[in-house]
């Protein structure tokens, strides 16, 4: 895998590519931390999850954002910009199951 396309990145796994790759081809999500929190989720139960990091995802790739949020949209049937105002009031997470890895792009570790 090449250079990163966002400092930190979590790394769609298969089928994190089966069920995004339409809007992430290179696999590449942005996160705010490398490590995974655990939340209950609605249908779902206890989960592994990552925040995506939603503000550097809209400043660097509008476009890719907005496709996201049109994806969610048409998932969960609520407007773009009710989802577009819960996600920023809440966050966005990504479940850990959908993701292999998660790389940071740093020229120097302590």
């Amino acid at each position: 895998m090449g250079k990163l396309k966002y400092p930190m990145s979590a790394i769609l796994n298969e089928r994190g590519m089966y069920l995004f790759g339409d809007i992430f081809p290179d696999k590449m999500i942005p996160v705010l931390t490398p490590l995974s929190g655990e939340t209950k989720l609605e249908g779902v139960g206890k989960s592994g999850i990552y925040l995506i990091n939603l503000t550097l995802l809209r400043r660097e790739d509008e476009p890719t954002y907005q496709k996201l949020l049109k994806k969610l949209s048409d998932k969960f049937k609520v407007s773009i910009d009710s989802l577009d105002e819960e996600c920023n009031k809440h966050g966005l997470p990504l479940r850990a199951e959908l993701v292999s890895s998660v790389r940071i792009d740093m020229r120097f570790i302590i």
